[in-house]
């Protein structure tokens, strides 16, 4: 899947690492910054060394924010067998 943030000016002089060039990209004509799959911290840290652009690395971290995985959902509280008995053994 890819993701992308919508930067407000394009960084100057910026060329991602030749490993990640398949999975990192700026569209200059939308002005979006795409990277494609998960992207881990190793990553983040890696693109975000090349420049000292403070706007660039905020954009980055938002696209981090979305790019990396999801945690699984937190299990519904009062459900299962164990509630049951919580329910008829435990007085209100």
């Amino acid at each position: 899947m890819d993701h992308f943030v919508t930067l407000d000016k394009l960084p100057e002089n910026l060329e991602f690492p030749g490993d990640l060039k398949d999975r990192i990209w700026i569209d200059p004509a939308s002005k979006r910054l795409f990277f494609r799959g998960y992207m881990s911290k190793t990553e983040f840290d890696r693109i975000s060394s090349l420049t000292r652009d403070w706007a660039f690395r905020r954009k980055l971290e938002e696209l981090f924010q979305i790019s990396v995985l999801e945690d699984l959902p937190a299990p519904a509280v009062g459900r299962g067998l164990l509630s049951l008995f919580r329910r008829r053994m435990v007085p209100s």
